[in-house]
């Protein structure tokens, strides 16, 4: 089955993802993943036997759940994960660094320099 996200959070407390996908037939979920690839607004992830494939690519990610979407619980996500790239604030520092289990910030923000 074909899936097209549609917004995309990043959970630094857990060090896992969230993806709102919708499918040709309109059918919209909220996966709750964790791996090594980041699934951005637009990708294009595929289903199957032979597992996940994102943008024709095969990705190491693990769905850990997903769920029916509702506007409530993707908000509640939403307003609970505090990282400044939920928000679209892309600015060149973050000062939340030191409380994200991520390495390297999904979003490609730079931590705040003491």
């Amino acid at each position: 089955m074909e899936w097209v996200v549609e917004k995309q959070l990043v959970c630094p407390s857990t060090g896992t993802f969230f993806a709102r996908v919708s499918s040709t037939r309109n059918l919209k979920l909220i996966l709750w993943y964790k791996g090594s690839y980041f699934i951005r607004t637009g990708n294009t992830l595929n289903t199957g036997y032979f597992g996940i494939i994102i943008n024709g690519r095969a990705r190491n990610i693990e769905i850990i759940h997903a769920f029916p979407f509702n506007p409530v619980l993707w908000n509640t996500f939403k307003s609970t994960m505090r990282c400044p790239g939920n928000d679209a604030l892309l600015s060149c520092e973050c000062s939340r660094a030191e409380s994200c289990l991520f390495k390297i910030c999904p979003y490609g923000i730079r931590p705040v320099k003491s």
